[in-house]
C-alpha cells in the first residue's frame, strides 16, 4: 500500500509541475492558448494540454489523500 501512495504522490507532483510549466509559458512567453504545444501535433494546444494535466494532477492528489 505504501508503494501505491508513493506513486500517487509522485504523479501528482510531476503533473502539477508540468501544469506550472505550461502556465509559465503562457504568461511569460505570451503564447496564444490555441497554438500547438508541439509543432507537429496540432490537436495538443496549450489550452487542451493544460486542462488535461490539471485534471490529472487533481485526480492523483485525491487518490494520494484517500489511499490508506
Amino acid at each position: 500500500m505504501k508503494k501505491r501512495k508513493a506513486v500517487f504522490l509522485t504523479l501528482s507532483i510531476y503533473s502539477f509541475l508540468v501544469w506550472l510549466y505550461i502556465v509559465a509559458r503562457i504568461i511569460f512567453s505570451r503564447v496564444q492558448l490555441d497554438s500547438p504545444f508541439v509543432d507537429g501535433v496540432p490537436f495538443f494546444s496549450f489550452w487542451v494540454l493544460g486542462a488535461i494535466v490539471f485534471v490529472l494532477s487533481t485526480v492523483f492528489t485525491y487518490l494520494f489523500l484517500t489511499t490508506e
